[in-house]
């Protein structure tokens, strides 16, 4: 199965699709600029080359629905390269995309020879679509390929995913328009937009035609950039994901700060406190667990032994609630 979010943030629609089977695929590139590149392409329709009676095969290319959206900050007029190849496991067809986003249709340029008496018959599912190749650039994307795969079904349909900051834990909300054979729903969290760690999981409806809303929260919000995005597994293990969304955590209590950062060793230094037994110190791992916690007596604290990572510290005002966190990093 697979679950769609269609690419613009508050899109409510789904595609309708040309025929009873259609070959979709989606992908979310993040930028370090804080945009993202949503791109969805769905191939709808078989274009016929000439006028061939197809005894010994035929020329044929693909009509294809693509929409492009740039979400989040400093999004750009556009980008520099935008392109890709949908294929299968013999043949290659080439398309070119807007770079300044939009949706629309193309056609692909590459004019493929099959050799089957079939375009009377033929159809998109039956051209077995199994790859796509996009080949992106712009700013703060450097010139890459990604490659994903086609799906032949739409049992699940997302019609909107958001992430939003509530003081330090954020919402995260989604909602699908049908659901088939779907067993549960994950929420995961990268720092780097490319190792993800689940952090939660959620029930999901199985079949259902309703509207559905679901609601979860991440409860160990720290400073930080974040990246959220949805992953959706059937009953038979089978699993797709979102879009991503991404939340920006800049704020720290003023005057306070922990060194040295990055550290080869285990001491720590927190400045900026002048009552420490009245703060609470919580270590806690790239996906929200907390290994070590303690309430402060002095300013330099010795925390336990750890692996090379990522890490997050928070410290806790235990008088007025007052959170303060940081990434801290072990080498």
């Amino acid at each position: 199965m697979k679950l769609t979010l269609p690419v613009s943030a508050l899109m409510s629609f789904i595609f309708i699709l040309s025929f009873n089977t259609a070959s979709f695929s989606q992908i979310s590139v993040q930028s370090t600029k804080g945009y993202s590149v949503n791109i969805y392409v769905e191939a709808i329709e078989i274009v016929i080359k000439g006028n061939n009676k197809c005894t010994w095969g035929y020329n044929y290319d693909l009509k294809l629905n693509y929409t492009i959206t740039l979400t989040g900050t400093d999004i750009p007029k556009k980008l520099y390269t935008l392109q890709g190849t949908v294929s299968n496991n013999s043949v290659s067809h080439f398309f070119s995309l807007p770079v300044k986003g939009g949706q629309g249709t193309t056609t692909t340029k590459s004019s493929v020879w099959r050799s089957e008496p079939d375009c009377a018959t033929a159809t998109v599912a039956t051209m077995n679509l199994s790859m796509i190749n996009i080949e992106i650039e712009g700013d703060g994307i450097s010139s890459r390929t990604v490659s994903f795969p086609f799906v032949t079904i739409l049992p699940v349909k997302m019609v909107s995913f958001s992430a939003e900051q509530d003081q330090q834990k954020v919402k995260l909300s989604w909602t699908t328009a049908t659901e088939t054979n779907n067993d549960f729903f994950s929420i995961e969290r990268s720092s780097d937009d490319n190792q993800w760690t689940e952090i939660k999981k959620v029930k999901g409806a199985g079949n259902s035609t309703d509207l559905r809303s679901y609601t979860s929260y991440d409860e160990n919000l720290v400073a930080g950039t974040f990246h959220y995005r949805i992953k959706q597994t059937d009953f038979d293990g089978k699993a797709s994901y979102s879009e991503v969304r991404t939340i920006r955590n800049t704020g720290n209590r003023k005057g306070l700060s922990l060194y040295p950062i990055p550290n080869t060793g285990n001491t720590i230094n927190i400045a900026g406190i002048k009552d420490y037994n009245k703060n609470e110190l919580t270590l806690l791992n790239a996906a929200g667990n907390i290994i070590y916690a303690t309430t402060l007596s002095t300013s330099s604290v010795g925390l336990p032994s750890l692996v090379t990572g990522i890490y997050f510290i928070r410290i806790k005002d235990k008088l007025s609630g007052d959170i303060t966190n940081f990434r801290y990093v072990k080498i």
